[in-house]
C-alpha cells in the first residue's frame, strides 16, 4: 500500500491547489440581514469596495452590484419563512443561480465556493490531522459552554453531551489508527 502523498507526488504534478475561502471577502446573509443597522446603511448609502471598485447597495428584494465602469449586475435574495415567525434571506449566485448563504468576492465577483473553486482549510489537511482538529473543536466548544470531556455544560442535554463524548472517541481513536497504520508502511 503506497502513501496517499505518492499519488500526489507522481500522479498529479500540474495540480493546482484550491485558494481558501478564508482568505476572500465573505458576504453572508445571516449575518447581514440579522443585523438592522447594517440594513439600514446598505439601503441609504452605498457600501464600496475600493479595491476592485465595486459599489453595492440594497433594493428591495437584491443586492445591486455596480463597477466604476458603469457595468453592473444584481445578487437576488430570497426570504423564507420560519417555523415560529421570521425569516431566513438567502442570495442567489450570480453564476450558477443556486440559493447559497455566502457569497465570497473573487476577482469582483460574488460567487458561491463551488463557482469559485474554493476550499475549507480543513479540506487540505490529512485525514488524521483533520480528526485531531475535528475532535478539538468538539473540546473546545465543551469548554466554552462551562464543561470538559469528564463533565457536562450546565444546559446540555445528557443525549447531547454523551453524543459529543462518543464523536470525540470515534474521531481520536480515528486519528491514531491512521499513525499506526502510517508506522507499518513506514516500518516495512
Amino acid at each position: 500500500m503506497a502513501h496517499w502523498g505518492w499519488y500526489w507526488k507522481v500522479k498529479h504534478k500540474d495540480h493546482v491547489r484550491k485558494r481558501l475561502c478564508e482568505y476572500l471577502f465573505c458576504f453572508d446573509s445571516f449575518a447581514i440581514f440579522k443585523n438592522k443597522e447594517l440594513i439600514k446603511n446598505y439601503r441609504t448609502k452605498v457600501g464600496l469596495i475600493p479595491e476592485y471598485g465595486l459599489e453595492i447597495t440594497l433594493v428591495d428584494n437584491h443586492f445591486h452590484i455596480a463597477f466604476k465602469d458603469g457595468s453592473s449586475y444584481d445578487i437576488p435574495i430570497e426570504k423564507q419563512a420560519c417555523h415560529f415567525g421570521g425569516y431566513r434571506c438567502f442570495f442567489y449566485c450570480p453564476k450558477c443561480d443556486k440559493r447559497m448563504r455566502k457569497l465570497y468576492l473573487d476577482n469582483g465577483l460574488f460567487l458561491c465556493r463551488k463557482c469559485a473553486d474554493l476550499c475549507y482549510f480543513t479540506q487540505t489537511l490529512r485525514p488524521s490531522k483533520r480528526c485531531l482538529t475535528m475532535a478539538n473543536k468538539i473540546k473546545e466548544k465543551l469548554e466554552s459552554m462551562g464543561g470538559s470531556l469528564d463533565k457536562k455544560p450546565l444546559w446540555m442535554k445528557k443525549k447531547t453531551f454523551k453524543a459529543l463524548k462518543e464523536k470525540y472517541s470515534e474521531y481520536r481513536e480515528t486519528k491514531y489508527q491512521e499513525e499506526k497504520i502510517k508506522e507499518l508502511i513506514e516500518f516495512h
